[in-house]
């Protein structure tokens, strides 16, 4: 068998951070697995699913918020379409869950209530949505077979263990495998084996551990992840309570925050240290260049007028 991309990957050592999508806002459809492909195959797309893509693309082009889309299977097949949306808030996403009696193949309904027309979402019904983090861990494998291998035994250990855990459709990244979307936090995990993934759930093990196991936390754009990569290095978990924000121009990032009723404000430069050729997929040969990146941290200070006792990378 030929090598995956995933291991390919690991054997380069590639450091994944950056490489998470910025996203404002994801909308998770609870759809069974045959279904993925359906919304996946854009020739088999209705006029109206199409034209809930170009609304979202606008919208994007308008706004330059970003969105993230996952399809996870739900726990019983043939269940009504019921969706999960997640806002960027404090503390990484706040989520609200919502159900419906709408077929599976409605799913377009539950982009465009959740993404475009949130004033229907009264025609929904909402649940409270259940305590804890949610590991969405891609198990893909008819996209790449490394997602397979490497993402069902993630899922299968994380469910044995009581851990909320999705089997979900691709979301980019298949060299990462096994790759997971952390949710409400937003970060985005790479190369999670089993025992890692129950730690990293659990919080059993030390960020500075796990660092290069991070792609990044989805609230900011890909430079200001390596920033905060740090940050949470430095900090610990509770670093991941904060609220943040980060201005990027050029390799200097400026990434506020507030975090324990206190404001503040880091500065740094992120410059690529080296490329790597990696392999994308795992059945295509082709090598694509990636960065590498070195973070400096140049400044960390509170905001005029915010009484701060300490300040961040102090």
């Amino acid at each position: 068998m030929a090598e995956l991309c995933a291991d390919h990957s690991r054997l380069l050592g590639e450091d994944p951070i950056g490489t998470a999508p910025h996203w404002q806002e994801v909308t998770v459809l609870e759809l069974d697995v045959p279904m993925w492909a359906r919304l996946r195959n854009i020739e088999r797309w209705t006029p109206a699913e199409a034209q809930t893509f170009e609304r979202l693309r606008e919208k994007v082009e308008e706004s330059g918020a970003g969105f993230g889309l996952l399809m996870s299977a739900p726990r019983q097949s043939g269940n009504p379409l019921r969706v999960r949306h997640y806002a960027l808030g404090a503390g990484g996403y706040r989520r609200r869950d919502y159900h419906s009696e709408l077929p599976q193949s409605e799913w377009a309904r539950g982009l465009i209530d959740t993404l475009l027309e949130p004033q229907n979402l009264g025609g929904w019904q909402e649940v409270v949505a259940p305590a804890g983090p949610d590991f969405h861990v891609c198990t893909h494998g008819t996209v790449d077979a490394a997602c397979g291998k490497y993402g069902v035994p993630v899922f299968q250990a994380l469910q044995d263990a009581e851990i909320a855990a999705w089997r979900t459709g691709h979301f980019g990244g298949h060299r990462f495998a096994a790759t997971a979307v952390e949710l409400p936090s937003g970060l985005l995990w790479a190369h999670l084996t089993p025992e890692l993934a129950l730690r990293v759930a659990r919080r059993e093990v030390a960020p500075a551990e796990v660092g290069q196991h991070l792609r990044g936390f989805a609230g900011l754009p890909k430079l200001a992840q390596v920033l905060d990569r740090e940050l949470l290095l430095r900090h610990g978990w509770d670093w991941l309570q904060a609220s943040r924000s980060a201005v990027v121009n050029g390799p200097e990032v400026k990434l506020s925050y507030h975090w324990r009723g206190k404001q503040g404000q880091v500065l740094a430069e992120v410059t690529e240290q080296e490329r790597l050729k990696v392999r994308g997929s795992s059945h295509k040969p082709e090598l694509t260049e990636v960065p590498q990146y070195r973070v400096v941290v140049q400044d960390s200070r509170p905001k005029i007028g915010a009484e701060i006792g300490a300040e961040v990378g102090a």
